[in-house]
């Protein structure tokens, strides 16, 4: 089968003739093997057939490339619905982030989803994201059913459970698809600091010897790095775990000239203009120390570098213009920019709670942009083990073909739940036992019953069976007495034996017992019986068989029911706070099922009059402190104005009362308190400060203050959707306006770059 001029994979056209015939699809196979020709070719049916579809994303970063990229194909049928940047929203194609299409879904606006027959879910294996896994989950079990779905996935081991479980929640016939060839194959080596490249049993002994705990010495990859140089094997993709790890690499490597006088001319004169084109400052901060980085091929992307600088060098980087780019693992979400060679520069990272060592999941994801299709033969991995931080066990279980299951994270939050009430009321208990968890627990229910039966089946043989000797005795009933006296017996003797001398007298009842128990003992059939050892051991088992149905009958009532009461008890909680009742949402209720993030936080305090008082520079710095998560080691100037820090230490004793009461409901927190740390830099940009004086009131990241904003803007418009109240409306209009400007202004961006008109709301 062809399509846009190539011959397709056999998995390829196996997805396509199942979406031809009306079928939902999932595609479980490894990065760079070519998934997305899956979705393109949807993409163009859809525009030709006059119909809408929805691509989703996991992230916004990947939804603007996707929107880039199918933009220049395709130009005005695509449009994008992110938190930042609404564009073209009626076109034949929309991307999204998965939390938007979840939002629409929960919604439920009349007729928003009756013309779209398929949605397109890149990346369907962050279900299994602790965080966002849910969202997932929840969009697939809730949205309409005439919905068909394409899930495109990295390989996961339980991938035919997932389909099953999907089977079990959709009406649309459901086509399981896995490949586990990559059209460019992975030369996976292990490097080791001091000793060059290793093997596995190598790590083994050295993780023996008394030299393998001294520290190698600082840069002891920077021989790694010079081969490849010197083996033509850039351009290079090298993962490190801290921003600040990807900074020094690169710093480090700045000397290493990796470009030709041409290529340098050309990576300096479209980096200028790009600059120019978006207005970034190229005389401070990460773009001065980018375009000094770029005269040598070298570059460092991560979090903290504004979005738009990001996304100049991932052009550059396409481009081939950058050979050497030190990362962090947020690069390998999606972005197609492959690599010849992929290097970890450790395969441990802290996890926000303490170091672990990468899931065989994370290491393939990363490990997979090694390899350009059509370019390189063979893609090449590094991975540099520190043995005193990485086991010989634990590296091995990292490069395991086989990545882990992917789990359930369906977790309700208290927006989904009271949506979901407004629709189906105590049906809602029903409805919600649809999660993959539940059809993985019905699975572990199945197989408990299945051994209770086994169990009991035994069980009854054991107390059926007669006494061996041909006595009128049952063997369970005649030694069950037996050892109950005999235990009895020895309990009471090991009582007298703890005794002081002095105190046995006062004992005369114990040992008037025991003696009585060593008759009736004697006077047992069983007691002199030459088979009693054989007997004794069969009522023992029976003993030890009813314990076992005890506690597997407990142990499947608690897995059946353990969601259940979950739930119940956050309905309660609900309840308790005046957002439902018996008869549907209260008005409470109504505000915090249209908020999805912060639901009780803004609801609270927007019902106790916090947001009257406040102007709409003031309402940004109040949903600052709600949103806004502060990062470890980063600096915050307090907020000035006495008047609005007294309303901001009010509201955060307001939620810290939450937070306890949902502590008393015996809930695990869902509810985060107030973080005021940027308040005062949100206040001076609302004001109208310029981005290089945010420095005076944080040291943050450029890229963490931008992405803050946005998510007050996301927010605001949240609120804004929710609370119909003209006033009040036009007052976040406002609010807006003063914080999504410049460089913060996502929308702008995107329509500059491709050359679109701004709308106006």
């Amino acid at each position: 089968m062809n399509f846009k001029g190539y011959e397709l994979d056999l998995f390829q056209s196996q997805a396509i003739q199942a979406f031809e015939a009306g079928k939902s699809v999932i595609v479980a196979a490894p990065t760079g093997a070519g998934k997305t020709v899956i979705a393109e070719y949807a993409i163009e049916k859809a525009i030709a057939d006059g119909k809408q579809i929805i691509y989703t994303a996991p992230i916004k970063a990947l939804s603007n490339q996707k929107f880039r990229d199918f933009s220049a194909d395709y130009k005005d049928k695509i449009g994008i619905m992110t938190g930042d940047v609404i564009v073209n929203p009626d076109a034949p194609v929309l991307i999204m982030t998965t939390e938007i299409f979840r939002n629409i879904v929960f919604e439920g606006e009349a007729g928003r989803l009756d013309s779209i027959e398929t949605v397109i879910f890149d990346e369907i294996h962050y279900i299994n994201d602790i965080q966002r896994g849910t969202v997932w989950e929840e969009s697939l079990i809730f949205a309409p059913q005439h919905i068909r779905f394409i899930c495109l996935s990295a390989t996961i081991p339980n991938f035919a459970e997932f389909g099953d479980w999907m089977r079990s929640v959709r009406d649309v016939p459901i086509e399981t698809i896995s490949e586990s060839h990559r059209p460019v194959p992975l030369e996976v080596s292990i490097w080791i600091p001091g000793y060059g490249l290793r093997n596995l049993d190598f790590l083994k002994k050295l993780e023996k010897e008394k030299d393998s705990r001294e520290r190698p010495k600082k840069g002891g990859n920077v021989e790694l790095v010079k081969r490849l140089r010197d083996e033509n094997k850039l351009p290079c993709l090298y993962f490190h775990f801290s921003r600040m790890g990807c900074e020094e690499y690169a710093q480090y490597f700045r000397g290493m000239s990796l470009l030709k006088n041409e290529e340098r001319r050309r990576a300096l004169e479209l980096f200028d203009g790009m600059a120019a084109q978006f207005g970034v400052n190229v005389n401070r901060g990460h773009a001065l120390m980018m375009r000094n980085l770029l005269k040598s091929g070298v570059a460092f992307h991560h979090a903290g570098v504004l979005p738009v600088l990001k996304e100049m060098l991932e052009r550059l980087y396409t481009m081939g213009l950058i050979k050497l780019l030190f990362t962090t693992e947020t690069f390998a979400v999606g972005i197609n920019m492959p690599a010849r060679s992929v290097v970890f520069n450790n395969v441990t990272k802290h996890d926000g709670i303490s170091h672990r060592h990468l899931t065989a999941r994370e290491f393939q994801q990363m490990a997979g942009r090694a390899g350009r299709r059509g370019i390189d033969p063979v893609g090449f991995v590094y991975a540099c083990v520190d043995p005193r931080d990485a086991s010989f066990e634990a590296v091995s279980r990292m490069l395991a073909r086989d990545a882990e299951d992917i789990e359930s994270q369906f977790s309700l939050s208290y927006s989904s739940i009271l949506n979901l009430y407004q629709q189906h009321g105590d049906d809602i208990y029903t409805v919600c036992e649809k999660s993959f968890n539940t059809f993985k627990t019905i699975g572990q229910v199945d197989a408990l019953k299945k051994r209770l039966k086994d169990i009991e089946t035994e069980l009854a043989v054991i107390k059926s069976e007669k006494c061996p000797e041909g006595k009128p005795l049952n063997i369970v009933e005649s030694m069950s007495l037996f050892l109950s006296k005999r235990d009895e017996f020895f309990r009471l003797k090991d009582l007298l034996r703890k005794r002081n001398r002095k105190k046995r007298a006062s004992m005369f009842k114990t040992i008037e017992r025991i003696n009585q128990l060593k008759d009736e003992i004697d006077e047992l059939e069983c007691s002199k019986c030459k088979l009693m050892k054989t007997c004794r051991s069969r009522a023992m088992k029976a003993k030890r068989y009813e314990k076992n149905l005890g506690e597997i009958s407990s142990e499947a009532v608690e897995v059946e029911n353990s969601q259940r009461s979950l739930l119940a008890r956050r309905m309660g909680f609900l309840e308790s706070l005046g957002y439902l009742d018996d008869n549907g949402l209260l008005p409470r209720g109504i505000v915090a099922s249209q908020i999805f993030g912060y639901e009780l936080q803004f609801t609270e305090l927007f019902f106790e009059g916090y947001f009257e008082e406040l102007a709409p520079e003031e309402i940004n710095v109040l949903v600052s402190s709600i949103v806004f998560e502060s990062r470890r080691g980063d600096n915050f100037k307090r907020i000035r104005d006495n008047r609005i820090a007294g309303i901001i230490g009010r509201a955060e004793g307001r939620i810290a009362q939450l937070r306890k009461m949902e502590r008393e409901a015996d809930l695990p927190n869902l509810i985060k308190g107030l973080d005021p740390k940027l308040n005062s830099a949100v206040l001076e940009w609302s004001r109208g400060c310029s981005f290089e004086d945010l420095k005076k009131y944080t040291s943050g990241d450029d890229g963490d203050l931008v992405r803050s904003f946005r998510l007050v803007v996301d927010f605001l418009r949240q609120m804004r959707r929710a609370i119909n109240e003209p006033a009040f409306g036009a007052k976040l209009d406002q609010a807006v306006k003063l914080i999504y400007r410049d460089i913060v202004d996502a929308e702008t961006q995107l329509r500059s770059e491709l050359g679109l008109e701004k709308t106006i709301d």
